[in-house]
């Protein structure tokens, strides 16, 4: 697997092949069989012992660390459910809104949205430069590196 981090710097993206084998994809697809779904897929799964592992999995980790620095840690996983008979058209977007354990009211953060209980906060830009968002065929993972209302 070779990075070519200037791409996510110049370009936004970088398309990473065979981070993971076609194997390991149709397991984590096999174990989220039982997880509750939406329309959309499933959200929320970081708290998912099979899904975190992936999320944590050195690929992944090498990837969100070159992107953002050594102290990235995954926050947010969301398996899609896109196929011909399930598929849903989610215009080209950026997420702003960022989940939270708990909220602050500092400047440049809200609103404060609460979605299936889960607190979000409208981030300021400075703390979405610090987030990365690694796609897989079916699946998202959001890194953000370790940071404080004090340093947004």
């Amino acid at each position: 697997m070779q990075l070519a981090t200037s791409r996510i710097a110049t370009d936004g993206y970088e398309i990473v092949p065979d981070v993971f084998a076609p194997a390991e994809c149709d397991e984590l697809l096999r174990q989220a069989g039982g997880f509750p779904r939406s329309r959309a897929g499933m959200r929320h799964l970081m708290s998912v012992d099979s899904v975190a592992r992936v999320a944590l999995n050195p690929r992944m980790m090498k990837i969100a660390q070159s992107a953002i620095g050594d102290d990235a840690k995954p926050f947010k996983a969301t398996l899609f459910d896109k196929s011909s008979d399930a598929n849903w058209l989610v215009v080209w977007h950026q997420d702003t809104a960022l989940p939270l354990a708990e909220r602050h009211d500092k400047p440049g953060w809200g609103p404060w949205p609460v979605k299936e209980g889960i607190i979000y906060a409208h981030a300021p830009a400075r703390a979405l430069e610090q987030v990365v968002a690694l796609l897989t065929k079916t699946a998202r993972f959001a890194f953000c590196q370790a940071l404080t209302y004090s340093e947004c």
